[in-house]
């Protein structure tokens, strides 16, 4: 597994965003863009805020906080999720080596 190239949020600090119970309007300044979002879509991105993480430990962490089994049809949900929010520009795939 390569530790070096991870997924981290990109300018999560400028996203606006209000709770509808459960649901979440995200509002992405710098792309003048609304998405909406659900619980999970939420907490990939502040999971990446927090720190950088490789796919399999963002999927470890996502199966403990929401009790979920860490199969492979999970991790290719969370795959899919991350490759979406990185053509939104919500999040990078980076390699820290360099």
């Amino acid at each position: 597994m390569d530790t070096l190239s991870q997924w981290c949020a990109v300018d999560f600090a400028s996203l606006r965003m209000v709770d509808w119970d459960g649901e979440f309007t995200v509002f992405q300044p710098a792309a003048g863009k609304t998405h909406f979002l659900n619980e999970m879509g939420l907490q990939v991105l502040i999971l990446l805020d927090q720190s950088p993480a490789t796919l399999e430990r963002l999927c470890q962490l996502l199966a403990e906080h929401f009790s979920l089994l860490l199969d492979e049809s999970f991790m290719q949900q969370i795959q899919q999720t991350l490759h979406r929010f990185e053509a939104l520009g919500l999040v990078a795939y980076v390699n820290f080596s360099q």
